[in-house]
């Protein structure tokens, strides 16, 4: 570890001070043996080796080694040029220690500007570097997440391939589901970066996405609430929830409501035990044919539901009731 380090800052107190003073003493005990040994040599400019040993004191250590290096060399100046008593003669002796002493406080500030200098510019340095390391993580994540994304359009037109193979004649309707799925897909992106740029808490996050999905559900409602300490961090694990909420919202204004009729779908996640989450996406329409079970279910919007289910590590599944339908799912998060 070296004696002087400006990683402390300005704070001079603790023993990276007590090191920074006893360098400070030690270099103005060479500094002095210095002059002293090469006074001859080093004259006209008596203050040859003191001011350097100031400036380093003052630069690596501080205010308080650099008035410490300038007092103890003064007194040592004076000692050893000390003329006695019947040769003073007022100014003549007081000049010279007035000048070292305006010289000293000179290089004692101007080298604690340059050292705070030094020291902001440092500060900065680790926060750019920082900043740029932040910025490496949501590339990877926007990389990785592009990549998902792909891999679930791709895994999309499989599914609807499958769908026209049994039924041809369903070309257009099967393409305006996959173009329905696409601009969700991206709804539900565009909504994870601002989550991840704003640090939005899972709530709003919610929110902001059931208000994308209201966009299109025309005269019905959808709600979103949540209950308890709920948080996501597994970015693969929201963006599957937030498919499936998107899939199961869809499906319930596509398929939950008669003709003309006005509904409400109530997303809801909740915390159920410290490491589980329970979620559910509840319509008042005209519930399931009592031949569907969604676990097992063939279709293409309950197969997506089904696989976003499992990759959250939980099970798709229907409450049952008198009206309307619920779907839950229950995962560890």
């Amino acid at each position: 570890m070296p004696i002087f380090d400006l990683s402390g800052g300005a704070d001079e107190s603790g023993p990276r001070a007590i090191r920074n003073y006893v360098a400070a003493l030690a270099m103005t005990a060479v500094a002095i043996a210095l002059q002293a040994a090469l006074w001859r040599v080093s004259y006209p400019f008596p203050l040859l080796f003191v001011l350097p040993a100031i400036g380093l004191a003052a630069f690596y250590g501080g205010f308080g080694p650099g008035t410490l290096t300038a007092i103890v060399s003064a007194v040592a100046i004076f000692y050893f040029a000390w003329p006695g008593p019947h040769d003073l003669h007022g100014w003549a002796v007081v000049l010279p220690f007035v000048v070292y002493a305006l010289v000293a406080a000179a290089t004692i500030l101007a080298l604690r500007a340059v050292r705070k200098e030094l020291m902001r510019l440092r500060g900065q340095q680790a926060q750019t570097i920082a900043q740029l390391s932040l910025e490496k993580e949501r590339l990877n994540a926007l990389q990785h997440r592009m990549t998902t994304n792909m891999q679930a359009v791709a895994s999309l037109l499989t599914l609807q391939k499958m769908k026209l193979r049994s039924d041809p004649g369903s070309a257009a309707r099967v393409l305006d589901d996959a173009r329905q799925r696409v601009v969700e897909l991206s709804q539900i992106n565009r909504r994870l970066s601002e989550r991840a740029a704003d640090g939005q808490g899972i709530r709003q996050y919610l929110q902001l996405l059931c208000a994308d999905f209201q966009s299109a559900a025309m005269s019905h409602e959808i709600l979103c609430t949540t209950a308890g300490v709920v948080d996501i961090k597994d970015p693969d694990k929201l963006l599957a929830l937030s498919v499936l909420i998107g899939e199961a919202v869809g499906n319930a204004l596509k398929h939950g409501f008669r003709d003309n009729q006005v509904g409400t779908v109530v997303v809801n996640l909740r915390r159920t035990a410290p490491a589980r989450c329970q979620l559910t996406v509840a319509d008042n329409g005209r519930g399931l044919p009592q031949h569907i079970d969604p676990a097992v279910a063939g279709t293409s919007g309950f197969l997506i539901m089904q696989a976003m289910a499992v990759q959250l590590g939980g099970k798709l599944e229907a409450s049952p009731s008198e009206q309307g339908t619920t779907l839950i799912v229950n995962f560890e998060a």
